[in-house]
């Protein structure tokens, strides 16, 4: 694949809606399989072996390997194939266009730009000479990434593993070698109700809700002093979302909260849902509420690579090389990275494009930094072949 194809690469792989299911209910945009199949012909093309590893005919990951049979180390590159929903954005979601030196569309930068520069990095000749060195490379595009990381769950409980991992998504050229595990949780809490002139009658859904929140609170400012992390920082907590009650003059008898908590490598997301519980039915034993349910809806375990490790030696020599600066950096948010931690002996998050730029209403990438993207992915594949 010649190397000046990756900008009309990205704009391929723009023009192929992939919007995660939890994102849009248009079928003629949702789920993943468009991506899949283009993007297993362009492995093909390069010389891959292709893998259609579907969970369903809409959704799966898609697996290509090059190499010898029995390799000696085996690298792998991750990237989602899923985008965020496109309801709100301000351009033609899927009509990429370039201008000021920029390429917009959804997935430009989160993180189709990343795929796009690794794939154009590779050609038949430079594979051909790494799986001489008894090297496997694989390449992974992943479903499920923007609601719960399944594809990447897959990997690891199918028992694929790596030696180095890549986690493709927008870092600004920086070398992200930790970041926090996610938890997720829906809570449900029921009440009885009642009229609003007499609401002693009844047990209000809205003000146990409320209490949580300050419990939750309170736990969570325990937790940052229990544990402090060198290289993550504290845990967090967010409140994302709260509805409940029928109407102003009836006792609410029914209200749900959506929580985001990031841990720490320290923490155990178990630990965190059990505590919960116990609170909730402390509460349920006090008649304070009638019923409690804690839902998890995406559990991730934090990763931390070594700074000093072979993978980040290696990414940090070919971005020099590049003259790009060698960042390091950590991160709150979470990817896949999490979930391949389990797998993989080092790994780290890189790519092209700013993470600023993820989810938003008119997503670019710059064309100057993908094309470095492109340059220090090859300078790191030149790096496993010396000459």
């Amino acid at each position: 694949m010649p190397e000046t194809s990756t900008v009309e690469l990205l704009k391929q792989f723009v023009a192929i809606p992939s919007v995660n299911p939890a994102h849009t209910d248009d079928p003629a945009i949702a789920n993943e399989f468009r991506m899949a199949n283009f993007l297993g012909e362009v492995l093909t093309g390069i010389g891959f072996e292709v893998e259609q590893d579907r969970v369903t005919p809409e959704r799966g990951n898609v697996i290509g390997r090059f190499g010898p049979a029995n390799p000696q180390r085996t690298i792998l590159f991750e990237a989602h194939l899923d985008t965020v929903g496109v309801s709100d954005m301000v351009i033609p979601p899927f009509e990429p266009r370039i201008e000021n030196g920029r390429l917009y569309g959804r997935g430009s930068c989160d993180m189709k730009g990343a795929m796009a520069a690794a794939l154009t990095a590779m050609d038949a000749g430079l594979l051909q000479r790494i799986a001489a060195r008894g090297i496997e490379i694989l390449f992974v595009g992943a479903y499920g990434e923007e609601a719960g990381n399944q594809g990447a769950e897959r990997l690891v409980a199918q028992g694929r593993k790596a030696h180095q991992a890549i986690v493709l998504e927008p870092t600004d050229l920086s070398i992200v070698y930790a970041h926090k595990g996610a938890l997720w949780l829906e809570v449900t809490l029921t009440g009885e109700a009642g009229h609003g002139s007499d609401p002693d009658r009844g047990r209000n859904a809205i003000f146990a809700m409320a209490e949580l929140v300050q419990w939750l609170r309170e736990r969570n400012q325990v937790h940052q002093v229990e544990h402090q992390d060198p290289i993550l920082g504290k845990p967090t907590l967010n409140i994302g979302r709260i509805d409940g009650g029928l109407a102003i003059n009836i006792v609410a008898h029914r209200c749900r909260l959506e929580i985001d908590r990031r841990v720490v490598a320290s923490e155990d997301n178990e630990t965190l849902v059990a505590e919960i519980q116990d609170y909730l039915n402390a509460q349920i034993e006090a008649d304070r509420i009638r019923s409690a349910d804690v839902r998890v809806l995406k559990s991730g375990r934090p990763f931390v690579t070594s700074a000093d490790s072979a993978l980040v030696q290696s990414l940090q020599a070919a971005l020099t090389a590049c003259n790009c600066a060698p960042e390091l950096k950590t991160a709150a948010w979470f990817s896949d990275a999490g979930p391949l931690s389990l797998n993989c002996d080092e790994l780290v998050v890189f790519g092209p494009g700013s993470i600023h730029q993820a989810h938003t209403v008119d997503e670019y990438i710059e064309l100057a930094e993908l094309e470095k993207g492109r340059q220090v992915i090859r300078a790191y594949l030149e790096g496993l072949v010396p000459a």
